[in-house]
């Protein structure tokens, strides 16, 4: 019996009947006809902590089934399983959920210090309760046969275009490898011709001359595309793509996730049998083109430059109790998952480079709150060949707290929704309601964006 049935079904998971098949696999663990096991989330990545053992009564009797010899009989009783204590913050996940609404898209919501996940959230989500004992399999069919694939955790289970988000790890890389000045200019006159191929900036008649620090507040395509093709080069923009993790799962403790795609001209040659051209360099220099990420892959992008270099597996499981004393049987500890070998200053450059973002670029206008000093960044992924983009949002704050204190937030809107820019506006409630200690609607009320709902 599920008590919460939101957004939390992705990260709880759900029970039912084992099958033959499954039963195939884990007969040997244990497991036998007629149990009931986890078949998603917490519920399946943790079974065998949470089923405990079952008990036995062994009796004796004749060809009839009557007992005798009552004097013999063995009884076993059965053994509760362990209590398991999660790192989500239910007020944070109701938040997220909350500002998120009913958009089809995810939210994460990270402790980079540690890689705690206090809130993950997935639209559309799903009833756990319906599950059980389904013999029909009827609330299975139905929920499988859903256009909107309400089974799919967007947060780790679907790799998206990063688009601008990405060019946080741009600038990283230009730093760290002082490929350019930071006060060197490109022209961006809204397009830039790569062989037959025209790339356009979002700003039809251009930027101008935009240096790194413009380029990035700006969001400018073609600066990005100019240096990461004249100046980076696609090598060294896929060692970075390695280097923050892209294209490897984070190793977080629930089922299903997807190691997103980093590509590279080896990568090129050996799938699609073509070599790698000048236009795919500058595709991914702007993320879009091959690459795909999960969001909880680009919160651990956020991560590494909030946490200057180190990246902790993000986990769900806190701490596993004994169900009926309450004690703590294993308390998880973070585990470190990558240090980098970037220099510190790089990544105190690249962390006043997303506050100025903030403060002066493209989401100055929707991040208004004043809880707390975001610093973060927008992107706009363009989807299929009609005018559709994905939304996202990438940010950490405090900007310039110790790691503990700081919090990473990741809002990824998919396109399929009506087009109004949410990611960053969600995000913005987000983390008023965090730091102001507020709920969805304290949080809408206290920064009097009532116009985002249409009010």
């Amino acid at each position: 019996s599920y008590l919460e049935t939101g957004s939390i079904s992705h990260v709880l998971g759900y029970v039912n009947d084992i099958t033959t098949e499954e039963l195939k696999i884990l007969y040997n663990l244990g497991y036998s006809a007629g149990d009931v096991i986890g078949k998603r989330g917490v519920e399946k990545e943790y079974d065998l902590l949470l089923r405990g053992r079952d008990g036995a009564r062994y009796r004796t009797v004749d060809v009839t089934g009557r007992r005798i010899n009552t004097r013999a009989e063995r009884i076993i009783p059965p053994v509760n399983g362990y209590d398991l204590v999660l790192t989500v913050d239910r007020r944070i996940q109701k938040l997220a959920e909350e500002a998120l609404g009913d958009r089809i898209g995810s939210v994460v919501v990270l402790k980079p210090s540690t890689g705690e996940i206090l809130a993950l959230v997935s639209y559309p989500w799903f009833n756990p309760n319906v599950f059980y004992r389904d013999r029909e399999g009827e609330a299975f069919r139905r929920l499988s046969l859903d256009p909107r694939f309400p089974f799919l955790n967007r947060a780790i289970q679907s790799g998206y275009a990063p688009a601008s988000t990405f060019k946080v790890l741009m600038t990283t890389a230009l730093l760290e490898e002082e490929a350019v000045k930071p006060e060197m200019t490109v022209e961006c006159t809204g397009k830039m011709q790569i062989g037959d191929r025209t790339f356009r900036c979002w700003k039809e008649y251009g930027h101008g001359k935009v240096n790194l620090w413009e380029a990035l507040a700006e969001s400018c395509n073609i600066y990005f595309g100019t240096v990461g093709l004249e100046y980076l080069g696609i090598e060294r923009i896929a060692d970075y793509m390695r280097r923050f993790g892209f294209g490897e799962r984070t190793g977080i403790d629930l089922p299903g996730e997807v190691p997103g795609l980093a590509p590279s001209p080896q990568w090129k040659e050996l799938s699609r049998g073509t070599r790698w051209v000048g236009g795919d360099t500058v595709n991914a220099s702007i993320g879009q083109g091959y690459m795909t990420a999960t969001p909880l892959q680009m919160a651990n992008m956020v991560a590494l430059v909030a946490n200057a270099g180190m990246v902790y597996r993000p986990h769900v499981l806190s701490e596993v109790r004994d169900s009926e004393t309450g004690a703590v049987v294993e308390k998880v500890e973070p585990r470190l998952l990558r240090r980098s070998t970037i220099h510190p200053s790089t990544f105190k450059r690249v962390q006043d480079a997303m506050r100025r973002v903030v403060v002066e670029g493209t989401p100055k206008v929707v991040l208004t709150t004043t809880a707390v000093d975001v610093a973060g960044k927008t992107g706009t992924g363009e989807v299929g060949l009609e005018e559709h983009w994905n939304s996202w949002f990438v940010a950490y704050a405090p900007y310039d707290a110790p790691a503990e204190e700081k919090v990473v937030v990741v809002v990824m809107v998919e396109a399929v929704n009506k087009w109004e820019w949410w990611a960053p506006k969600a995000a913005n409630i987000i983390f008023q309601g965090i730091f102001a200690d507020q709920t969805f609607d304290e949080a809408v009320d206290a920064l009097g964006v009532q116009w985002y709902f249409g009010d």
